[in-house]
């Protein structure tokens, strides 16, 4: 089992902590890879490889197998993972409905519109596994309340044109779920939201290739951007816009798993969040298996 990992883009660039370095990839080469070559320190300090625990918090699109060098801090790359967004999607639904079990009361909890927190994650669950169900409509509008709410806690300007249109267009929804009502269920209902925002990024990958980009880029939000608004059969999304609105499937595996660990931790404590930590690490190392 590998105990040595780094997360990229797509191009082999890593972001960590405001500083991107670039890792030559492995190649696989018939049934075995051959690593990428060595990355040696520089003036930013020692390329950074990270154990499971560490990943949880800094998913990427890519994940590779990586190992130190020699004893001077040089690492490279050795192996590809399964890691991709379908992956990312269901490890996302797996922190979910794992912690919907711990958590009493959670997955009975009522969705803006009808149904439940758990019923939302099964039909996800039913849409990643099949690519169709009969709940998209749903699916659609809790993905968009998930977009409106990131939208708000991340903007700093209240006028941005994506942040007021998607406010607009699901305002009812964003204000049940800020209803008191919801306060010991907030963790949960957000790890929910963020789940379905990651199954969202594989089911309508056009709105996905548009977004991701600008999102790693970090580009400067434009006041004024024009808005594409795009039909899909999850619903209608808005594009553009000063974005982005739509966070990458591994940005929103991230953040369940990130929820998921707080519910379990606002129901019994922190030893129960770092519980739910170690079992998210197992079934991280379970789907970054042999590739």
């Amino acid at each position: 089992m590998p105990d040595l990992f780094v997360a990229t883009d797509s191009d082999g660039l890593q972001h960590h902590e405001g500083y991107r370095r670039q890792w030559p990839l492995p190649v696989r080469h018939e049934d075995a890879w051959v690593p990428g070559d060595v990355v040696e320190p520089d003036e930013h300090g020692s390329p950074v490889v990270v154990d499971a625990g560490a990943l949880l918090d800094q998913l990427g699109e890519c994940i590779f197998v990586a190992e130190t060098v020699g004893g001077e801090g040089a690492a490279r790359l050795v192996a590809g993972t399964p890691w991709s967004e379908p992956v990312a999607a269901s490890f996302a639904l797996d922190c979910v409905e794992h912690v919907l079990e711990v958590v009493p009361g959670s997955a009975d909890a009522e969705l803006p519109g009808g149904g439940t927190l758990g019923e939302i994650i099964a039909s996800a669950r039913e849409y990643l596994a099949d690519g169709a169900g009969s709940d998209t409509q749903r699916l659609g509008f809790v993905s968009r309340i998930a977009a409106a709410r990131r939208l708000r806690r991340e903007s700093t300007t209240i006028g941005d044109a994506a942040f007021a249109a998607a406010v607009e267009a699901e305002g009812e929804g964003l204000d049940i779920l800020s209803d008191p009502a919801w306060e010991t269920l907030a963790a949960a209902r957000d790890a929910v939201l963020a789940a379905v925002e990651a199954v969202r990024h594989v089911a309508l990958p056009f709105l996905a290739d548009r977004e991701t980009r600008r999102y790693e880029a970090h580009e400067e939000r434009k006041a004024g951007a024009d808005i594409d608004e795009i039909d899909t059969p999850w619903g209608r999304y808005a594009v553009g816009g000063g974005g982005p609105k739509y966070a990458p499937a591994w940005v929103s595996a991230r953040d369940a798993a990130e929820r998921s660990r707080e519910a379990a931790a606002d129901l019994e404590g922190s030893g129960a969040g770092e519980t739910e930590r170690i079992w998210q690490v197992g079934r991280l190392l379970e789907l970054l298996g042999p590739e």
